[in-house]
């Protein structure tokens, strides 16, 4: 129990340090979600004794005129919005810090993406929320509004009753200057008309809801829709469903009698031995969950790894008066959140820790190297009489030995 009790106290270490933003009419501002590769970013905080979700620009977006108008169609998209299965949208203010913001109202619950991941849904569930996201659709169908941007991500599943919920309305953001094999990844359920730029319908919505049928079979969560997937995912519009109804009574429609019939029979078959086979059963499906985990676990600290480098830049020394170790809690808070749901399977626990660790130790040891580059140059060019006797001692100019010469004359400058 230790190891939880360690990483429990750690994680609660990281959200106190979370950098808040002051506003008289929002308070307890936290970090929550930014964009990989588009341009906003997510925060909670509490609003009229409420809790609630505020989307907001990164900060080198915040003046972009393109960016906000986008930002205010979403506003107004969603605002006009009148159903049960969409996220409302409460407010679009400008708060002091963050600039123009959309306030969502906060739903408790994960996304479709996170119940996949750790393999919660049942069959039944996987039914309940695709005919859920079919009714959404057809609602935006009637009011000839296309979501765009229909993902495991931008599905909502609430902690009460399983149901969903949409959220981020309008086309998906990205940049085009990030790396084209993830880029691709990050578009895989987005239909070919809009990555094309080209008119989209209903039918583009349908593409992506066919993505998610595929995105069930692939993790061996339900491949029962297979074949609607297909007929939803044709390349050509002309080829799909032509709405939404179509698609939703496909998904429930029951099996003929025969099949129903064999069915039946199998289940009573498996019934019979069921006494030898769940446990394996059980097992397999635990290994395959355990499988899936640390994929998505290896990805993480991989995703974590890549952005090395923008780290090291975005907190190189410049000075030899700065401290070694920068605040980064932001970011640090950002690692640990991205790993949290990981934090949950004791396989996981110290890997985790140990991911953030080396995240932080990478940046302390960029810091240092910046340290002894700049105080190398600086004992190169002094020229006070400490430093000059120091220099005359040495037989060569080898930069180790100046270097350990040049912390004895930094020490003694103090």
């Amino acid at each position: 129990m230790q190891p939880e009790s360690t990483e429990q106290n750690q994680m609660e270490t990281l959200a106190t340090k979370a950098e808040v933003i002051h506003s008289k009419d929002f308070t307890s501002l936290k970090p929550l979600f930014a964009s990989r590769y588009g341009n906003s970013r997510l925060f909670t905080a509490q609003y009229n004794g409420n809790k609630v979700v505020i989307k907001t620009l990164k900060a080198d977006r915040a003046n972009d005129p393109r960016c906000r108008a986008l930002l205010r169609s979403e506003y107004d998209t969603t605002c006009a919005l009148d159903n049960k299965f969409f996220r409302k949208a409460l407010d679009f203010t400008n708060i002091e810090g963050l600039g123009d913001c959309i306030v969502f109202e906060f739903i408790e619950g994960k996304s479709l993406a996170e119940h996949v991941r750790v393999g919660t849904l049942s069959e039944k569930q996987v039914k309940n929320i695709l005919v859920d996201v079919c009714d959404a659709l057809s609602y935006l169908q009637r009011n000839q509004v296309v979501h765009c941007n229909l993902t495991p991500e931008n599905i909502l599943v609430t902690a009460e009753d399983c149901r969903a919920k949409l959220i981020d309305l309008g086309a998906p953001e990205t940049n085009q200057d990030a790396d084209r094999e993830l880029l691709i990844k990050e578009m895989e359920f987005v239909a070919p008309e809009i990555i094309k730029g080209e008119e989209v319908d209903s039918r583009s919505d349908i593409y992506s809801l066919g993505k998610i049928m595929e995105f069930f079979a692939e993790r061996n969560i339900s491949k029962q829709y297979m074949t609607v997937a297909t007929h939803c995912t044709q390349f050509s519009k002309e080829q799909r469903y032509d709405n939404v109804s179509e698609v939703r009574s496909a998904i429930t429609k029951g099996h003929p009698a025969v099949k129903t019939a064999i069915l039946l029979l199998l289940l009573a078959v498996l019934g019979a031995l069921a006494y030898i086979y769940v446990p394996k059963i059980k097992s397999n499906v635990e290994r395959e969950r355990a499988v899936r985990m640390a994929v998505d676990f290896a990805h993480k600290v991989d995703n974590m790894r890549d952005e090395r480098p923008a780290l090291c830049e975005k907190y190189k020394l410049q000075s030899l008066d700065e401290p070694i170790l920068p605040d980064w809690t932001a970011d640090s808070l950002r690692f640990a959140n991205s790993l949290m749901p990981f934090f949950g399977a004791e396989d996981f626990q110290a890997k985790a820790m140990a991911a953030l660790k080396e995240q932080k130790d990478c940046i302390v040891n960029s810091r240092q190297k910046d340290f002894n580059r700049l105080l190398l140059n600086e004992f190169k060019a002094a020229d006070d009489s400490l430093a000059v006797a120091m220099k005359a001692e040495l037989p060569e100019m080898d930069d180790d030995m100046l270097l350990l010469e040049a912390q004895k004359w930094h020490g003694q400058m103090k």
